[in-house]
């Protein structure tokens, strides 16, 4: 969900959470204004910033996060997901993007599954974006960093 902490007209703020190797943080990340996650995805392909601008939960400072410290960043629904709750990995009804279907590993043992485009992006950036399969999911969209990876697997390819 978009919130707007101040009037800013070419800002938004995107609700996530930010794992650091040892800390977790929950906030308001600072993005380019887009209508869609598509927006997002698409907007990527320039590259990852260097550094994340985020508000954290509670505090009304802005602080810059080294993009290559992040394990991965959560575009949430909601800041208290149900970390009980197995995510559906194989399902009829997936959304219809192009894309190819992967499966990654982080190096702490979570594993995911989703969308990722295929460009050439998603080769040579140190990270790329996953929407996840699981339209229940709290997770919209996953921004994971290569380096956090042990595995990774190529699934298919899907093609509208």
């Amino acid at each position: 969900m978009t919130g707007t902490p101040r009037a800013e007209t070419s800002q938004e703020w995107e609700k996530v959470v930010i794992r650091l190797e040892t800390e977790v943080i929950k906030g308001f990340l600072e993005t380019k204004q887009a209508d869609t996650l598509d927006g997002l995805l698409l907007s990527a392909t320039n590259g990852t910033p260097p550094f994340l601008r985020i508000r954290r939960l509670g505090g009304d400072s802005v602080e810059e996060i080294a993009t290559d410290h992040a394990k991965a960043v959560f575009y949430v629904k909601d800041f208290d997901g149900d970390a009980e709750r197995k995510d559906i990995h194989f399902y009829k009804r997936a959304p219809l993007v192009h894309g190819v279907w992967i499966r990654v590993e982080f190096l702490d043992g979570e594993i995911m599954e989703g969308m990722a485009h295929n460009t050439i992006r998603f080769l040579v950036d140190p990270g790329f974006f996953i929407r996840p399969s699981d339209p229940n999911s709290n997770n919209r969209l996953v921004y994971v960093l290569k380096k956090w990876l042990r595995d990774f697997r190529v699934l298919g390819l899907r093609d509208i």
